[in-house]
């Protein structure tokens, strides 16, 4: 069930997983479903399972190579091939389209960084795992792409005025019905993403938490959410030399309790995943 109700008639306008991506997405929730049957699906998209293979071997850190669908769908796990399929169907839909504007590249390049930078800071911490913490990261800015989907036109007339966030939002609304916050959290809802997960990074470009109980996970991941959209926006145009010198930056990340040293491993990790998941997407079949 959605987190937050979708106007009528916009549904059937919006991004959503496709083929095998979207049998995977409903078999996952089956609680009977086997891992051989995932398998049997992943095998039927030939550029999954090579993109699914690259992963489980880019992970196995110099263990054993993974040969076969049936090895990595074990690796993984049946809820992070669902996750990981959601991800590639929906890079691959919506690499460009109509809405003329909109920063495919741009999108997917924040998109990505964010994914990664959550997984990198998150787990380490106990806030999720470094799976779902990838998932809901890359997935937390979807509204927008989604009305750039729905609504090209406007939209495209929309997203190059210099106008203020809240502004936007209510324009948003006046124009779908939905912001694209409360968009994403909807969409996520849709997608099997637990509502302790969506909704405080659907939340990420406020840094008010407080509509989080204190100290809670939820809360935590407001803040670790707020601050990976920021380190997406910089490594995505100014890299990690220039997110290491800005003050503001660092100010962000001040809460990991990070040495210097350490935050530029960490940075240094995310751009390392972001490389990999550019090589993948490259990969479009």
């Amino acid at each position: 069930m959605p987190y937050t109700h979708l106007p009528e008639g916009l549904i059937d306008r919006l991004p959503s997983p496709k083929g095998v991506a979207l049998a995977l997405t409903k078999a996952c929730r089956s609680e009977d479903v086997s891992l051989d049957e995932i398998a049997a699906l992943v095998q039927t998209d030939p550029a999954l399972s090579a993109r699914l293979l690259a992963l489980a071997n880019a992970a196995a850190a110099g263990g054993r190579t993974v040969l076969s669908a049936q090895d990595a769908v074990a690796r993984m796990g049946l809820v992070r091939i669902s996750q990981l399929a959601l991800a590639f169907s929906l890079i691959d839909q919506h690499q460009d389209g109509a809405c003329t504007n909109f920063d495919y590249a741009g999108f997917w390049n924040r998109s990505l960084l964010m994914a990664a930078a959550a997984s990198e800071f998150g787990a380490p911490l106990g806030l999720g795992a470094s799976d779902h913490l990838f998932t809901v990261g890359l997935l937390a800015q979807i509204g927008r792409l989604a009305l750039a989907t729905a609504f090209p036109k406007d939209y495209s007339v929309l997203v190059v005025q210099d106008i203020p966030a809240d502004e936007l939002l209510q324009r948003e609304v006046a124009m779908a019905q939905i912001d694209h916050v409360n968009l994403s959290v909807a969409l996520m809802g849709d997608w099997g993403i637990p509502v302790e997960y969506a909704r405080p990074f659907g939340l990420h470009e406020s840094s008010n938490v407080a509509l989080f109980k204190p100290q809670s996970i939820p809360h935590a991941r407001a803040i670790l959410a707020h601050s990976c959209w920021q380190v997406a926006n910089v490594l995505s145009t100014d890299g990690v030399d220039a997110l290491l010198g800005d003050p503001v930056s660092l100010s962000t990340l001040q809460w990991l309790a990070l040495g210097p040293e350490a935050l530029a491993q960490r940075l240094a990790a995310i751009e390392s995943a972001w490389r990999v998941w550019l090589v993948l997407i490259s990969r479009h079949a």
